[in-house]
């Protein structure tokens, strides 16, 4: 994603609870990483420290605080289990508010100064623009965990040899969503409505366009919105046309939320589409009843059946009262992926070791291959996910009904399409 320069906006009975949780929790564990449960601790005592740069303030407060929490219940359960071989696994995790350059900052301080063995994040692509190159340059490994936007890994402006990703890009979800609607509903027009100051917005509205036109339905207009708050005149301006379904693309889902409601008070009937924001809960929240059944691609689906995604949602809610959204989900996997690639790695984990373990790290992870709750999951060479895509529609208070699973990514944005189960 990247970020617009706009800003929306009894004693007895909790120590039983509490204890309740943890066993839920305990219970709920997925398969610990190599070595642990084999007997095998010869890193006991020592540490595998991670950093992770998420926006917990600011725009990006409808994604980070989810991402804090998904990548700390993987933290917890992982030491709960024995650790890594041993070695206990330590999560420092700052606040970039949503801005690049401050996550650059956080980048830099990170590796040079808390001497991480590896990042998660940032949240926003355009700050992870920023704040990847610090890192390539330090030859530290990234796993960006939310990053949908072009040029994050594979050829990207910079030296991105040492990042990784486990969101799938918006170049691969928008044509799934978009091609998913046209195989069944032929729609002939279309309309796609983005917010102004919104270079992911952007990029995103013009990957959705090419997806629509290479499907056979004419893109009759494309409308940028100048002020989100109050979207009545932009909306009304992509129905000119009389499109039968509308694709919006924002970094907000606050903005996708306002978009889709100005949408539904002009009187427009069809289909609304969008990308990875309206993966937020908060997208539907904001929407109201106006989303319902709008539709997205997403990397995670709440309701996905396998036994691995089963036992996060339970941990998750045991933890936190609450069910998880994607964006915790994409960082709780982010840190078992770190984590079994470690398990995998011949690291010294000493205080001189640190260079060398990142580069062994960084080899480990490009192999690694997992059952997630987000599916079985392993990078392609270029460090791009291959993993399920989960077809979505909105329910119209803020949660999902599955459409459709595609069991295979698709061959657009240099992933490689092949058979991928959904364990």
């Amino acid at each position: 994603m990247l970020n617009p320069r706009f800003v929306s906006r009894g004693a007895a009975t909790g120590l039983c609870s509490l204890l309740a949780a943890v066993a839920v929790t305990v219970a709920t564990l997925p398969a610990v990483p190599a070595g642990a449960a084999s007997g095998d601790r010869p890193w006991a005592g020592r540490t595998i420290h991670l950093g992770a740069i998420f926006s917990t303030t600011g725009i990006g407060v409808s994604y980070g605080p989810s991402q804090t929490s998904g990548a700390r219940l993987a933290v917890a359960q992982i030491n709960a289990a024995g650790g890594v071989r041993g070695a206990k696994v330590k999560l420092t995790v700052v606040d970039d508010a949503s801005d690049p350059a401050t996550s650059a900052e956080r980048m830099r301080t990170l590796i040079t100064d808390d001497h991480v063995m590896a990042v998660l994040g940032p949240t926003f692509s355009n700050a992870a623009s920023s704040a990847d190159p610090v890192a390539d340059q330090l030859q530290t490994p990234v796993l960006a965990v939310s990053n949908t936007g072009p040029g994050i890994v594979g050829t990207c402006a910079y030296p991105c040899t040492w990042i990784f990703r486990d969101s799938l890009g918006e170049a691969v979800m928008l044509p799934a969503g978009v091609d998913a609607y046209v195989a069944t509903a032929h729609p002939a027009r279309a309309s796609v409505i983005y917010p102004d100051g919104d270079p992911f917005g952007a990029s995103s509205g013009q990957i959705a366009a090419a997806a629509l036109t290479g499907a056979g339905v004419q893109v009759v207009g494309s409308v940028v919105v100048t002020d989100p708050t109050h979207p009545e005149g932009a909306t009304g301006d992509a129905l000119t046309g009389n499109p039968t379904m509308v694709v919006v693309t924002a970094s907000s889902a606050v903005v996708c939320g306002q978009i889709m409601k100005g949408l539904r008070a002009q009187g427009f009937t069809g289909q609304i589409l969008g990308g990875n924001a309206f993966n937020s809960p908060v997208a539907g929240t904001t929407a109201g009843a106006a989303s319902q059944g709008a539709r997205s691609a997403a990397g995670w689906f709440l309701g996905s059946t396998s036994k691995t995604n089963k036992a996060f949602v339970a941990a998750y809610k045991a933890r936190y009262h609450k069910a998880p959204d994607q964006f915790a989900a994409l960082a709780y996997t982010g840190v078992r992926l770190l984590a079994d690639a470690a398990g995998a790695a011949s690291l010294r984990l000493t205080a001189t070791s640190t260079v060398s373990d990142r580069a062994k790290l960084k080899s480990s992870l490009a192999s690694v291959k997992a059952a997630t709750p987000q599916g079985l999951f392993q990078f392609t060479a270029d460090h791009n996910p291959v993993q399920p895509i989960w077809l979505v529609a909105m329910n119209g208070n803020g949660g999902y009904r599955l459409v459709k699973v595609l069991p295979r990514t698709v061959s657009r944005g240099g992933l490689a399409a092949g058979p991928i189960g959904t364990s």
